[in-house]
């Protein structure tokens, strides 16, 4: 049977190569792989570092105690997917809940020793996979990035105003 294009059909793109879409999707790939690899022996995944690496960061930066939601906010990740990992990093004892001083409903949010020590492992770890993936861009890589980020906070301006 043969390949028939219907009349005034035009394709998306000659070749998958041809769309910037496809290529950000397979560099997302690479570098998904990438940091998976890299932070595999620390025993954490990408999320995790994530989570660990914000939480450090806000008890840093914060003077008063950290709740999920506001990590959750800080992260942009879902406020389900948060408590679940927050779960497993508490049960690897990696992050400790205690009763919020002032909201009962609320828990605040530690990095145990344990959990900073395994952060600053995985980040010379997550470091090594970044450079990998963006070296080849040079100096042009902080313009990169700008650009993306750009992108990232248009559409989730736009989207929050439906």
């Amino acid at each position: 049977m043969k390949n028939r294009i219907v009349p005034g059909f035009e394709l998306a793109f000659e070749s998958p190569g041809n769309s910037t879409g496809f290529s950000v999707w397979q560099l997302s790939n690479l570098w998904q792989r990438k940091i998976r690899e890299r932070l595999d022996p620390h025993g954490v995944t990408h999320v995790q570092f994530l989570l660990l690496n914000c939480l450090a960061t806000l008890n840093k930066n914060q003077p008063y105690a950290i709740t999920q939601r506001m990590l959750s906010a800080f992260s942009g990740c879902d406020k389900m997917m948060t408590s679940k990992v927050l779960r497993t990093l508490e049960s690897r004892k990696l992050v400790q809940r205690k009763n919020h001083h002032s909201d009962t409903r609320s828990r605040s949010l530690l990095l145990t020793a344990k959990g900073m020590e395994v952060l600053q492992q995985a980040t010379a770890s997550f470091q090594l996979a970044e450079a990998e993936v963006f070296e080849s861009l040079g100096k042009k890589e902080k313009g990169f990035g700008k650009k993306l980020r750009k992108l990232v906070h248009q559409h989730n301006t736009d989207s929050s105003s439906d």
